[in-house]
């Protein structure tokens, strides 16, 4: 059996959660070409989290974006997630 993603598993507490409010996340993923190879997306953005990704929605326009490009997972001022676990 597969190791669950541990990405996936904190988009999908994020998203599904009575618990949690979105809006109150903020992920940080390589994008290439944008200022320092980085865009910041709110929580709110996302709207589905998948096996190898998640799916965002900005401004009308939808895009997925793999897990493997996620630098950074804020809750608030709390760090959750940091690329290779360095916090």
């Amino acid at each position: 059996m597969a190791a669950r993603n541990p990405l996936r598993q904190l988009f999908k507490r994020m998203l599904h959660s009575p618990y949690e409010d979105p809006a109150d996340y903020t992920i940080v993923i390589l994008h290439r070409g944008e200022r320092g190879d980085r865009v910041e997306l709110r929580g709110s953005e996302v709207s589905a989290a998948r096996r190898d990704g998640f799916e965002v929605d900005r401004g009308g326009r939808a895009a997925y974006i793999p897990y493997h490009r996620v630098l950074l997972i804020k809750k608030r001022d709390r760090v959750l997630y940091v690329r290779g676990g360095n916090r």
